[in-house]
């Protein structure tokens, strides 16, 4: 059976843990960040109009009260000719503000010119908001952990130095050593 020791589990080991999640939560942030400039990248480009803007209300868990707030999330569905002429309407995978976007507002549209579905409309906030914020988040995390691991590092060199120093005064001062014995004064 898998038994902890609680030697293995100290503060600093538990830092680093956290600094491994902050790594996986910027990896993550980083990996959305690059696959979306890769599929910017490879993607076709076209011009589109919005044709709908559809609109997602949340839905409440069965615990949640009536009367919490309820989120609403836009998305642009553009309709666009591709390269090979034929029209094709997408409804973005990513949400937008709720002004952002009206009917028959022009758009740019990267598509992939084998699934002209699979679209991205080429809005800054739209394709690098929800990534940035996920792999600064994570970033911020390891750095606040990072400066968490170094303080502890001086404090637990300061602690051991403080700690020698007495030590080396009690030895100094031992009443097992006949020279220090007061009782004979």
């Amino acid at each position: 059976m898998f038994e902890l020791d609680p030697e293995k589990w100290t503060m600093q080991g538990i830092l680093w843990g956290f600094f491994v999640f902050g790594a996986l939560i910027a990896g993550v942030g980083l990996i959305w960040g690059v696959s979306t400039a890769w599929f910017l990248y490879s993607a076709e480009k076209a011009s589109g109009v919005i044709v709908d803007v559809v609109a997602i209300r949340s839905t409440r868990s069965p615990g949640e009260s009536q009367h919490a707030k309820q989120v609403t999330s836009y998305y642009p569905v553009v309709e666009f000719r591709d390269s090979r002429g034929v029209v094709n309407q997408a409804k973005s995978s990513r949400a937008a503000r709720s002004d952002h976007f009206k009917r028959g507002d022009e758009a740019v549209v990267y598509y992939d010119a084998e699934n002209p579905e699979q679209a991205f409309i080429q809005d800054t906030w739209m394709l690098w908001f929800a990534p940035g914020v996920i792999l600064g988040g994570g970033l911020i995390w390891m750095l606040a952990v990072w400066g968490m691991l170094i303080f502890m590092k001086r404090f637990d060199d300061g602690f051991t130095q403080a700690k020698a120093r007495f030590y080396s005064q009690v030895a100094a001062a031992d009443p097992a050593k006949p020279d220090n014995d007061s009782s004979r004064r």
